[in-house]
């Protein structure tokens, strides 16, 4: 079950996750965060073992989400300048 904890939060990230100015992360990640226990708790994921499976919080994993959505619309902004 917990290959499939994390790939539901993958899942859910891909789904929910934009990027946003970088000085909003923390309370963007916090939201997050609270909508996803929300979600979890709704679905029946344990947060705990989810979190063991990441190596990491749930926090952390968000604002890790959070700079990946950035930096990926930079390079689709460069891209198109291009």
């Amino acid at each position: 079950m917990t290959q499939q904890a994390v790939d539901i939060l993958n899942r859910w990230i891909a789904e929910t996750v934009h990027a946003v100015p970088a000085e909003e992360a923390d309370k963007e990640a916090a939201r997050l965060l609270t909508e996803f226990t929300a979600f979890a708790e709704d679905t029946g994921l344990n947060l705990e073992d989810l979190e063991v499976d990441l190596g990491l919080g749930l926090l952390p994993a968000m604002k890790e989400a959070l700079l990946a959505a950035s930096g990926a619309e930079a390079e689709d902004l460069l891209a198109d300048k291009e």
